[in-house]
């Protein structure tokens, strides 16, 4: 480094130009007198005096008289030290402000474009930690090994974890190879074909990147209700309900929970134009008030697209539309909706049906 930029970085420290040159001027020869000094400085004989009278207050020289004024430098340790802290401070403030940028904060409602695939791994593992209903994602064996932790613990206190699995990096067919899915999911399906990186969590929160390439260098980081419905579309139709189910931890007979009302319906469908009776206990939010609420009963009524030609055994597109459930708790009949619930008196987060009995069986 020059001399200028050094006496630069002196400025940016703290010391005028003046006194940044002079101080330079004694570190480099050790002691000079004041003429002596301003000669190889620079700096003008009538302001010399002034600048080396502030550098000793400072304690970084020390004047005497020997037939004229003279200085000396003292240990610069001090300074090397306060440069260093500057500099520990100065990258500490460049790491902060390229983390903010990378990862950006988000409130509610927000959608934020990313530029790494890095960042956009960094924030499902954040969201998926913050999860307690429901997470939905499309991931390569690889990424499934990295946000396994998080997903285990998410798991753990009882979230929902659905896993739509795709070839990798290594392009192998998946159906090869084996996983260990128990304690970490849910459900999982194959899908042998590669898809965007896609991660929803708790109808709200979501991360998708496209596959990798120099054109794809991109990502999508959002906390927004809107948008987490379109998405969540796109899982079920797409990178979802096409696929086998390889794994799952649902129970052939109750009690069963379910997340999703549509898939709920398609399995109750059958069941309640068979006659059965079907109890349930839903928890939810009402439309009105926010409040949670928590009701158990009787399924007396099932209203969805083809629910008035008594189609009995539903496909995806027969509940696209409404969804609705009523249920009997005794003393009165509530309708139960799906996202964005606005008709029904709330909105559904999870539902269990307690039992199945069919007319002649016993309770």
């Amino acid at each position: 480094m020059n001399q200028e930029a050094v006496s630069q970085s002196l400025q940016e420290a703290g010391f005028t130009q003046y006194e940044a040159d002079v101080y330079l001027t004694l570190v480099r020869f050790g002691s000079a007198s004041a003429m002596g000094i301003a000669e190889e400085s620079g700096v003008p004989k009538s302001r010399v005096y002034d600048v080396l009278r502030d550098l000793e207050a400072d304690g970084l020289v020390e004047t005497y008289k020997q037939d004229s004024l003279r200085a000396r430098a003292l240990d610069p340790e001090s300074v090397i030290a306060d440069l260093e802290r500057r500099a520990e401070s100065f990258s500490t403030t460049a790491d902060e402000l390229r983390e903010r940028w990378e990862t950006p904060e988000l409130g509610e409602h927000e959608v934020t474009l990313v530029k790494r695939l890095e960042t956009v791994l960094e924030r499902a593992e954040t969201f998926v930690r913050s999860a307690d209903n429901e997470v939905q994602l499309a991931v390569t064996p690889e990424q499934f090994d990295r946000l396994r932790p998080v997903l285990h613990e998410a798991y753990g206190r009882g979230v929902f974890v659905e896993i739509s699995l795709f070839p990798g990096e290594r392009g192998r067919s998946i159906s090869e190879e084996r996983f260990d899915f128990e304690g970490v999911a849910t459900d999982v399906c194959h899908r042998e074909l590669s898809t965007p990186f896609v991660v929803l969590v708790d109808r709200s929160k979501i991360c998708f990147a496209p596959q990798s390439g120099p054109r794809n260098q991109f990502g999508i980081v959002a906390n927004n209700r809107p948008l987490a419905y379109v998405f969540h579309w796109y899982f079920q139709t797409s990178l979802w309900e096409p696929w086998e189910i390889v794994y799952t931890t649902r129970a052939s007979e109750p009690p069963i929970t379910y997340v999703n009302i549509r898939r709920c319906v398609v399995d109750v469908a059958p069941l309640y134009h068979e006659g059965a009776e079907i109890t349930v206990t839903a928890e939810g939010f009402d439309t009105e008030t926010g409040e949670r609420r928590r009701i158990r009963g009787v399924v007396v009524d099932l209203v969805y697209t083809s629910s008035a030609t008594d189609n009995r055994y539903l496909s995806l597109s027969d509940v696209a539309g409404q969804v609705t459930i009523f249920v009997d708790d005794g003393d009165g009949v509530h309708s139960l909706g799906g996202w964005y619930a606005q008709i029904e008196d709330f909105e559904l987060r999870r539902l269990t049906i307690e039992s199945v009995t069919f007319p002649g069986e016993s309770g």
